[in-house]
């Protein structure tokens, strides 16, 4: 069991990234388009945080989780339009990206 979550966590923590992002986008579509947006933005800089402090390691599997989360908030998104929030997660992660990378952020790793 532990060899095959071994080989296969990074499409175990799609599907259940992809589930979260299809619950928050439930919650936040139930408000407005407008806390949509921003929820999926934030969601992105979150990411963006995440690519960065692991610039260094094994990358792919983490788009592929971000993917995922994407995908399980177009899924749960039905106010606003898709494109704004794909464009939107995007955006989120490059200027958090941008910002570590430039020194403007800096966190504490424990």
């Amino acid at each position: 069991m532990a060899d095959f979550f071994y080989k296969s966590w990074a499409e175990f923590f799609f599907f259940v990234v992809m589930i979260l992002g299809f619950v928050f986008a439930l919650w936040a579509t139930s408000h407005s388009p407008f806390i949509s947006y921003i929820v999926v933005f934030l969601s992105g800089m979150i990411g963006g945080r995440l690519l960065y402090y692991r610039k260094k390691n094994l990358m792919f599997p983490y788009y592929i989780i971000l993917a995922g989360f994407l995908i399980g908030y177009l899924f749960g998104t039905y106010y606003g339009n898709k494109k704004v929030v794909i464009l939107l997660f995007v955006l989120g992660i490059l200027l958090n990206y941008h910002l570590h990378n430039k020194g403007y952020i800096r966190d504490i790793a424990f």
